[in-house]
């Protein structure tokens, strides 16, 4: 229930006149629950209405108290959700109506769509699987709508910790390092070529400790400050992740970043001579393996076949590591080809 005092203000009685004259509703319409005058004197900011008034008369134009309000304070409204939802619905053939047995009114997605009024993430999610389109998708139209920068970077991260190219990690790390809402990624870089402080490392594992929803963000920092995270932490983290497999099994760009991640923490345990833990860790990541996945069947079939050699030394499972470095090397990818290589040797020799 809306708190009356929240609507002791002039501009919910402009934003009323204004919703009934655009849906074409009259002051008679009302009258089973608030006389035309009250109503009159309301719109003119002279009077108030009750909160349950209000709630009656919004519910016969088949709009929310939630949504009224939006329309009312003129709260700021990221615009692109409503037009990227548009963009599906029409493409999908759904109508305005459409989403009424879910109760989203015409005029509510119509407000949406317009970007005057934000729904809440269940409604969004309601709506987009009567469509049968997956959120990640909705979220990927988003991000590519805009200047996603963070996406940027992590390509331009990436390349360089498989270019093992210092220079331009550094240069990421002390750009990023200047923004707050850079600050994870830019220690997530800064991880890549150096042992990050303790107060950063308390800084980074504040950061992962507890996420609920993981996305790409997350993903990358955790991918590159692994093997420098607590074992405690480290494992936690895991259990979590393995826990919401089925979440990341429809995006292929967190797929990825995941196996990687396992690959660095199997590392990080050989470095320990953990092998045991480590060989747990790796196949507990086979079930996110997909058939086109052939990168991270690579880094797995490497990982699997250099902690097999840790263990018995034997001449097939280095010619299984080198037949991986081949097929890099093969596939034009020279960048993968020797940074493989020098993981190769700076494990076997």
């Amino acid at each position: 229930m809306v708190a009356k005092k929240q609507l002791i203000n002039p501009r919910y009685g402009k934003a009323f006149h204004s919703i009934r004259e655009e849906q074409g509703f009259s002051l008679d319409f009302f009258k089973s629950i608030i006389s035309k005058a009250t109503l009159s004197r309301f719109e003119q900011g002279q009077t108030t209405l009750s909160p349950d008034q209000l709630e009656e008369a919004l519910h016969l134009m088949d709009l929310s108290i939630f949504t009224f309000l939006f329309l009312a304070d003129n709260v700021p409204v990221y615009r692109r959700y409503g037009e990227v939802f548009q963009l599906l619905r029409e493409q999908r053939a759904f109508e305005l109506e459409s989403f009424e047995t879910i109760n989203l009114s015409k005029l509510t997605i119509q407000k949406f769509e317009e970007g005057l009024i934000m729904l809440d993430f269940a409604q969004v999610e309601s709506a987009l699987q009567m469509m049968h389109i997956p959120l990640y998708e909705y979220t990927y139209l988003l991000d590519k709508g805009e200047g996603d920068y963070f996406s940027e970077i992590y390509k331009k991260v990436d390349h360089a910790y498989f270019s093992d190219d210092k220079e331009v990690l550094v240069n990421v790390y002390e750009e990023a390092i200047l923004y707050d809402d850079f600050r994870m990624i830019a220690l997530a870089t800064k991880a890549c070529y150096q042992q990050l402080t303790k107060e950063e490392l308390e800084e980074v594992s504040g950061f992962l400790f507890g996420v609920e929803v993981w996305t790409n963000l997350e993903l990358f920092v955790f991918n590159y400050t692994v093997s420098q995270l607590s074992y405690a932490l480290v494992q936690s983290i895991w259990f979590d992740l393995f826990k919401e497999f089925s979440y990341f099994q429809d995006n292929r760009e967190y797929r990825i970043r995941i196996v990687r991640s396992v690959v660095l923490t199997c590392f990080a345990l050989l470095d320990k001579n953990d092998l045991a833990l480590a060989e747990k860790f790796l196949y507990l990541t086979k079930e996110i393996l997909q058939s086109t996945d052939e990168f991270t069947r690579c880094l797995f079939k490497f990982t699997e076949s250099l902690l097999d050699y840790k263990q018995h030394q034997t001449t097939e499972a280095l010619e299984k590591m080198k037949e991986v470095i081949h097929i890099f090397r093969f596939l034009g990818d020279d960048i993968l080809a020797d940074k493989y290589s020098r993981l190769l040797n700076q494990y076997i020799t």
